[in-house]
This record gives structure tokens, sequence and C-alpha cells, in this order.
């Protein structure tokens, strides 16, 4: 593996951010500037005809794009338990899935509203979005550390990652102490002060 391409106030390349501190890859970054349009770029759109990042690349000019699929290819190389081998890989793909359609984008309409002063999004629609896949979440973490087993895994990352932005964006979380527990759990980790280094504005 060669480096990852990040713009570092997304959340899924905080992801990525996340798994390369953790598993001690310590992979180069190389920035993306996207207010920028550098993903526009023909060199960048080489490394993902998508132009959107994050990006790992290879030493061989191969690349992986798609966030779920670099930090579980990511904790693989590492051998890290974040990927662990055994049939848990399949309930942590669950969730990775499940955090791409349905709690990611329930949370970006708080995200477009907050941060893109988009006005025409419905907020009243969005809480209801919202509260619904944040139940299943806080019903899931009742009694439980961790989404997938016994241990942190890619899971974990993959759905708390959108939280970054939880109190700039005012998530209606105030009533899910589940969901308030385990995320405080990542807060706390190195790794996330790496991921997200200056402070949230309120």
């Amino acid at each position: 593996m060669k480096s990852l391409h990040v713009f570092p106030a997304s959340p899924n390349a905080k992801k990525a951010m996340m798994v390369n501190h953790l598993t001690g890859l310590n992979l180069p970054l190389e920035v993306v500037n996207l207010p920028e349009g550098a993903q526009k770029s023909p060199e960048f759109l080489a490394l993902n005809p998508n132009g959107k990042i994050p990006v790992l690349e290879f030493t061989d000019g191969s690349t992986l794009w798609e966030s779920n699929a670099i930090i579980n290819r990511m904790a693989s190389e590492a051998k890290s338990d974040l990927w662990p081998a055994t049939m848990d890989r399949y309930d942590i793909l669950r969730w990775q899935f499940w955090e791409a359609c349905h709690w990611t984008p329930a949370c970006s309409k708080y995200i477009g509203r907050h941060l893109f002063k988009r006005d025409s999004i419905d907020m009243d629609a969005a809480a209801l979005d919202f509260h619904k896949y944040a139940a299943v979440l806080d019903d899931h973490l009742d009694g439980r550390d961790w989404l997938v087993g016994g241990a942190m895994t890619t899971a974990d990352i993959s759905v708390a990652a959108i939280l970054a932005y939880r109190e700039a964006c005012h998530y209606p979380l105030t009533d899910y102490a589940n969901i308030n527990r385990w995320f405080a759990s990542l807060a706390a980790l190195e790794a996330w002060s790496v991921a997200n280094p200056a402070p949230q504005a309120a």
C-alpha cells in the first residue's frame, strides 16, 4: 500500500484516517482539495472515476475506493482484529451496508441543513428518518459495548464516523443513551482525535 487520498473533513475520509492510526499502518495522506475541484482533475479521476474520496492507492498503481471496503482491506493487511478472521465479518458487513444505505443518509440531511444551509430540506421529515434509524442502532447497543462481538471492529468506525458532526449539525441524540455511551468510547480514542483534530463549531 502506498498512500491514502483524503479530504479530512469528510466523514468517509475520517474512517480511513482512524483505521490508518489504529492499525499502525501510518500510510501517507494525500489531501484532495474538494472545494477547489481537485477531485475532478484527470489525475484524480484516474484513481477513482467517481471523483470521490477516500482512495487507497497501492504501490503497483492500482486503487481501491469506497470507504468501507478501504478500511476492511487496511485492517486485513495489518492483520488487525478490527476485521477479524471469523464469521463476524458478515455481521460487520451488515452494519456497513446499513450505515451507507440508511444511517449516513439520515444524518446527512442535518449536515445539509446546518453546514450547507440548504433551506429546502424538510427537517420534520429528516427527524422522522433520523429517529427511525437511531432507534435501530440504540436498541442493538442495549447491553453491548460494540456493534459486533466483544471488541471494536470496522463496523463501529463505519457507523460512528458521521457522528463527527453531531454537535455542529444538531443531531437529536439526547434520548439515545446507548448510542451516546457507545460513541463516548470511540470519541475517547486517540485515533478519533487524529481524525478530528479541530474543535467542533457549536
